[in-house]
């Protein structure tokens, strides 16, 4: 029996791929989370990003990478349909997901992070004429006062674009039970794990979104069924931008 070690941060969602595609397979392994910097640059020297996986001493990182060298090593069950044209399909829609979702994620962050910061800045000008100050303080002050709000529409934006996306996956679903096979791939372990950070409120009202399209509520309930891992909704405060894709 090979001897697995799978570093990673748990709430990224290409940790959570990996730890989808050992269970389907039914590998045993061992998991080990980062406690600090220092631990990504010991594990993953090249790049510093997680996840990377460790069978019988041979590192691997990129969670896609981590997939096919698990199939290649581990061919049953395999994570692409034997059918070259459905696995290329299989591959494209793996990719999508996690490039695509990881955008929104990011546009998501930065739209909460300048929401944060003008809020703040809005709340440190409204009592900053209470404490005593220069001219040139207070020249600065009106230099420095919040002029324009975030613009409200943006994140609605990024809503519609959500569930235009899970609209997509819908029909790319259809009345299989997984994507573009009866059995499950690497494609649907990528999509898991990116509408598992949807489920667990990382867009915020994008729950809704999910939980209105049954499809795919019961298509993760399929994936947690085949890799036999009990679900585990990460918060959203869990960042992605912690792990490579």
């Amino acid at each position: 029996m090979s001897h697995i070690v799978l570093y990673g941060p748990p709430l990224a969602p290409y940790t959570e791929k990996v730890v989808r595609g050992l269970g389907l397979k039914k590998l045993p392994f061992e998991f080990k989370e980062p406690e600090s910097d220092e631990d990504y640059k010991r594990w993953s020297p090249e790049t510093g990003l997680l996840p990377v996986i460790e069978i019988d001493g041979e590192r691997t990182d990129d969670s896609t990478q981590i997939l096919l060298a698990l199939d290649e090593q581990f061919p049953d069950p395999p994570l692409l349909a034997r059918d070259p044209s459905v696995a290329a399909r299989q591959r494209r829609l793996e990719d999508w997901a996690d490039e695509s979702f990881f955008w929104y994620w990011n546009q998501w962050r930065r739209m909460r992070e300048e929401q944060a910061e003008y809020a703040a800045r809005r709340a440190s000008y409204r009592f900053s004429w209470l404490a005593p100050r220069t001219w040139f303080e207070s020249l600065r002050e009106q230099v420095d006062a919040p002029t324009t709000a975030p613009d409200p529409g943006r994140e609605r934006f990024l809503l519609s674009e959500l569930e235009h996306r899970m609209e997509d996956l819908v029909g790319w679903l259809s009345t299989r039970p997984f994507f573009y096979a009866d059995e499950p791939s690497m494609a649907d372990l990528a999509v898991y794990a990116m509408l598992l950070r949807i489920r667990g409120g990382t867009f915020d009202s994008a729950q809704d979104l999910l939980a209105d399209r049954p499809s795919l509520v019961r298509f993760m309930r399929r994936i947690e069924d085949a890799t036999s891992v009990a679900p585990r909704d990460p918060p959203a405060s869990g960042s992605p931008a912690t792990a490579s894709p």
